[in-house]
């Protein structure tokens, strides 16, 4: 196959840009999940903290004294925050996984009319 139809290479380079596409939402996504965790340990452990205990967070280069309950409530925001990152993100993976599944098929499906039947993208994950 030396030359490929100008809508072929369009349909592969759009391919290539929606895995690089789904590669990055992934990134995100897994970080995302990472720093949940986190939160989720942070926020078991200050609940074992007596409530007459100090509490310190970090704002950039300095600890700053904060009341059990402040540290709490801004852990649970930031945790609530991170649960709607990774469901939005986890749409866009499906949405893009979709997408990239329809067009390998219209791309067998092209490359199969231009070898007469033969050969084709390989099906699976993106």
């Amino acid at each position: 196959m030396s030359s490929l139809p100008p809508s072929l290479q369009s349909d592969l380079e759009k391919l290539q840009a929606l895995q690089d596409q789904l590669n990055g939402v992934r990134v995100r996504k897994q970080q995302f999940e990472g720093e949940l965790k986190e939160i989720e340990r942070a926020i078991s452990e200050i609940e074992k903290v007596p409530a007459e205990n100090k509490v310190y967070k970090i704002v950039g280069s300095f600890l700053v004294l904060v009341t059990k309950d402040q540290a709490l409530q801004e852990l649970k925001d930031r945790k609530e925050l991170l649960e709607l990152h990774i469901k939005t993100l986890s749409r866009q993976e499906s949405m893009l996984m979709k997408q990239i599944e329809d067009l390998k098929t219209q791309i067998n499906d092209a490359l199969a009319k231009l070898q007469g039947g033969a050969g084709g993208v390989a099906k699976g994950g993106g």
